[in-house]
């Protein structure tokens, strides 16, 4: 439902643009704009399977967005098993997207069961059946005309078969199916039903327009359109048969254009030329363009004043670590640089929110960095002053690595952490937030996780962000923090159970794997809750990196 809902938004921007273009360059003439609007109702039917699978353009267009601070680790959870690291998580809505999906689907069936059927006794037509002339069949169009036809002026007769041979020439009936077909697919969307009644009425006015230019009187061709208008009239219908979609269209406004003698100017080869350019390219932007935020400036950022890039041994991977230390001082030990640039950008570390980049970027790289004096803010939460030192790392990353991500933000499911019925059953920490800015907090590590799956959760001052944060490196959806909870808690619990396919619970680390809780247990213990929903989640890709230059 996603990719169908972002697909009927880009058909609207686009059908704007195209609208707008048409209007500018005083297109009037009704075999072109037919022409025009049966090419949009194919790419609007082939649009979902291109936002789904084709590929995308980013467009840089929305401001840099400033995230929350960086947490400072000292531990860093095990790599993702082989095929995992690059996962993310479907966009299938879930919970409530069932229902709005059973509800499209409904519709899009009936429609869908009304065409086939249409379709099926249109092959079946014979002149007993109809009432006026019409113009059916996809591959193999034919004209039917009625039982009176045969009552009929031979004038009246050649201007009929005149009209229907242009419907015959023009293919108008495979058209006119493709946008009843769109229709069904789209039919939530007023433009669908707005492009299926367009298109028959420019195809009468196209066919109209090639019966006058044969020559034909305008006031004697009204005259038997408005005799077959009375006998739709009296037979209530063009057409004896059920689901089929065959209306007169705009009969007023066709005689008044016949007769009233005005010219539609002829359009200079030019400028066509310029107007299909214009719609191309519109179709084009929408169509594959991803708006995205754009990469800040290095001026925007806050560079380390010092900073020191080496590539760790390979030896020393299993002990990799990162910290911030008083004084605006990052140092990074044997740690991958994808859990760098994840830590740069506050993101787990194991999520499918970082996808792209090298296979050389999971090779460790120690990090020293050491901010300017004065460019770290006193008297605010350390969590703000993290953000300095986190903008500082995605300078240095961008400066000596060359790095540039891509942002998009989707509609994703997530645990959303909520408090359950009970209420909470958290711990207070023994420090509070001014604690942990000035430096009295001691030996307390505030906004800091050790363990993880295997050990379990051991946090002395941690608030909710730094929770949800921590356990989305083990979930198999984003977690986000729907709590509402201020303030730093203790937080002190079991390994659990593994939810990703593939993770197993190593030997030796506390309780044996039959014995453990899953997440959820622990969540309960906490009072807490971790509740299914989709939430609009950002995502990044890494676009480009090299490897990094010389200290």
């Amino acid at each position: 439902m996603t990719i169908l809902f972002e697909s009927a938004i880009r058909v609207t921007l686009i059908a704007a643009v195209i609208a707008l273009v048409l209007f500018a360059m005083r297109i009037k003439t009704a075999s072109v704009l037919h022409a025009v609007w049966a090419s949009f109702v194919v790419l609007m039917m082939l649009l979902p399977a291109w936002v789904a699978w084709g590929p995308k353009a980013s467009l840089p267009v929305l401001p840099p967005q400033a995230t929350a601070g960086l947490t400072p680790l000292v531990d860093v959870p095990p790599p993702l098993p082989a095929g995992l690291e690059e996962r993310s998580p479907s966009p299938v809505r879930e919970d409530g997207g069932f229902s709005l999906l059973g509800v499209y689907l409904l519709g899009a069936s009936v429609l869908l069961l009304r065409l086939a059927i249409g379709t099926v006794r249109a092959n079946r037509l014979t002149s007993a059946s109809c009432v006026v002339p019409v113009t059916v069949g996809l591959l193999r169009p034919r004209v039917i005309l009625p039982d009176s036809s045969r009552g009929w002026p031979q004038a009246q007769l050649d201007a009929v078969l005149a009209h229907e041979g242009e419907h015959l020439r023009r293919r108008d009936p495979l058209f006119q199916w493709l946008a009843l077909l769109n229709r069904a697919l789209f039919w939530f969307h007023p433009l669908a039903w707005w492009l299926e009644r367009k298109l028959s009425g420019l195809a009468e006015e196209a066919c109209d327009a090639a019966v006058l230019s044969r020559g034909y009187d305008p006031r004697a061709y009204s005259e038997y359109l408005l005799d077959l208008a009375r006998s739709v009239r009296r037979a209530g219908t063009r057409v004896n048969a059920v689901g089929m979609a065959m209306p007169g269209i705009g009969l007023a406004h066709r005689i008044q254009q016949m007769l009233s003698g005005v010219q539609v100017p002829r359009i200079s080869r030019p400028r066509m030329a310029c107007t299909i350019a214009v719609c191309a390219a519109a179709a084009a932007i929408f169509a594959a363009g991803t708006l995205v935020r754009a990469q800040s400036s290095k001026s925007n950022f806050v560079a380390f004043e010092v900073a020191s890039v080496k590539h760790s041994s390979p030896d020393g991977i299993l002990h990799a670590g990162m910290q911030i230390l008083p004084g605006g001082k990052f140092t990074a030990r044997n740690t991958p640089l994808r859990l760098t640039i994840a830590a740069a950008y506050d993101l787990p570390f194991q999520s499918g929110r970082l996808t792209g980049g090298p296979d050389w970027i999971s090779e460790g790289y120690d990090i020293d960095a050491i901010a300017p004096p004065g460019s770290i803010p006193t008297g605010v939460s350390l969590k703000i002053q993290n953000q300095k030192i986190r903008l500082m790392l995605q300078t240095l990353l961008a400066d000596r690595f060359k790095l540039i991500t891509r942002r998009e933000t989707k509609d994703l499911p997530v645990y959303a952490v909520v408090v359950a019925r009970n209420g909470p059953k958290l711990t207070k920490a023994k420090v509070d937030e001014k604690a942990c800015q000035d430096g009295s907090a001691g030996e307390v590590r505030c906004h800091q996780f050790s363990g993880g799956q295997g050990r379990g959760l051991h946090g002395e001052a941690v608030d909710m962000d730094d929770l949800v944060l921590f356990v989305e490196n083990w979930t198999d959806k984003p977690v986000v923090n729907k709590t509402s909870l201020k303030g730093l808690y203790k937080i002190e619990t079991d390994g659990w159970l593994p939810m990703r396919l593939g993770q197993t619970v190593g030997p030796n680390e506390g309780l044996a794997e039959a014995d453990r809780p899953t997440l959820f247990k622990i969540f309960e213990q906490l009072g807490l809750k971790l509740e299914p929903r989709n939430a609009p989640i950002e995502m990044f890709r890494i676009e480009s990196i090299e490897r990094p230059s010389e200290n």
